[in-house]
């Protein structure tokens, strides 16, 4: 589900979705608030535009962190299996190739 399908449905007051990575289920909660906040009139709309910049910010950290702590799995998988088979080049590449992939 991206940003834009979160939005839509934080607007319209709807249940959290199911199933959502822990940086989509945070933008989503807090979107949802943000939107209930202005509809009251509790925040103006200068500051819900300047919060809300805020976390589409928050939200693009949380996606790069998501991918990088999947990335890091699958280089310990890769260890794990190091470890288990013994030498193996082949696997040995990929674990270095993930690696330099991470340090970009």
């Amino acid at each position: 589900m991206d940003m834009k399908q979160l939005d839509r449905l934080a607007k319209a007051g709807e249940e959290l979705p199911q199933g959502l990575a822990s940086y989509k289920q945070n933008y989503y909660i807090a979107s949802r608030g943000l939107y209930k906040q202005y509809e009251r009139g509790e925040v103006d709309l200068t500051r819900a535009r300047k919060e809300k910049a805020e976390l589409m910010e928050a939200h693009k950290e949380g996606e790069w962190e998501w991918e990088y702590f999947l990335k890091l799995h699958e280089i310990m998988d890769k260890l794990q299996q190091l470890a288990k088979e013994g030498f193996n080049s082949v696997i040995e590449v990929e674990v270095l190739e993930l690696i330099e992939e991470l340090l970009k």
